[in-house]
């Protein structure tokens, strides 16, 4: 059964459709896959309609859209989804499940597994914990007296364990916002334009720092980050548009290395 929640991190403000399709915690000492079927076990499943298997130039073949890809996400309640990148003579898995959700202060369920050599998947159940652990980037924790290092990203459809995604969540500001461009709906907008949403700081949501905004969003590190955006505005009476430029600016955006698919420099410093 298909979730109705987006593949992808909720934008903010965005709500959990479906509450019930949540991975939930169990015995650690349990395996992975043995936890993701407990979480799936209330499910009634309805006769499964395979894709047919297409032969391309000798070679068996599946076919699907990338909206399917989306579905497929959403089966697997990926919305939620982190993979952590360890750093070499880390724990085991069986110890990393016992203090990793500690280490990090998750507060809601959580789920961590083996997705490739030094990288785990985690799946939780709480919004504020994604976001959480997606703003750390990189971050250490000790372990018989020796500091190891960890470094978390965002899952994306079409993963590559040989390579770092080149999304990555990021603070921008917009100082000197016009303070009636706080309103919801043209704020997000505005947001759009440089990432995806995901949460905007406290200060402004609660309207105590009107001098700037700041939201963290979700851009591609391989597209172009314009360093304003242009706001018309329509008198409907006199027809006359105003036009408005906004500045942004950007705080501690990554670079990515599209040679070697890594998050942290770019191909000329290779």
């Amino acid at each position: 059964m298909a979730a109705t929640v987006s593949p992808q991190p909720l934008a903010m403000g965005e709500l959990l459709q479906n509450p019930t399709d949540k991975p939930t915690n169990t015995n650690t000492n349990s395996n992975y896959v043995d936890k993701l079927n407990q979480a799936q076990s209330t499910i009634n499943l309805s006769p499964t309609s395979l894709i047919p298997i297409e032969v391309v130039h000798v070679i068996p073949t599946l076919k699907n859209t990338l909206d399917e890809r989306h579905d497929f996400s959403k089966e697997e309640v990926l919305h939620h989804a982190i993979v952590v990148k360890l750093s070499m003579g880390s724990p085991d898995l069986s110890i990393l499940r016992s203090i990793l959700t500690k280490f990090l202060g998750i507060k809601g369920h959580c789920l961590v597994g083996l997705l490739a050599q030094r990288k785990l998947l985690s799946l939780m159940d709480q919004y504020d914990d994604l976001v959480a652990e997606l703003s750390r980037g990189v971050t250490y924790f000790m372990y018989n007296g020796k500091n190891h290092q960890i470094r978390i990203f965002l899952w994306t459809i079409g993963f590559n364990p040989k390579e770092e995604t080149s999304r990555a969540t990021v603070w921008i500001l917009f100082p000197n916002l016009s303070t009636d461009f706080f309103a919801k709906r043209t704020f997000l907008s505005i947001d759009s334009a440089f990432g995806k949403p995901i949460v905007a700081d406290k200060a402004t949501e609660v309207r105590s720092r009107p001098s700037t905004a700041r939201v963290r969003v979700i851009p591609d590190l391989m597209d172009k980050h314009p360093d304003r955006i242009q706001l018309q505005s329509v008198d409907k009476v006199t027809s006359r548009i105003i036009v408005e430029f906004q500045e942004v600016v950007y705080d501690n955006l990554p670079q990515y290395c599209t040679h070697h698919k890594h998050q942290g420099h770019d191909e000329n410093k290779c």
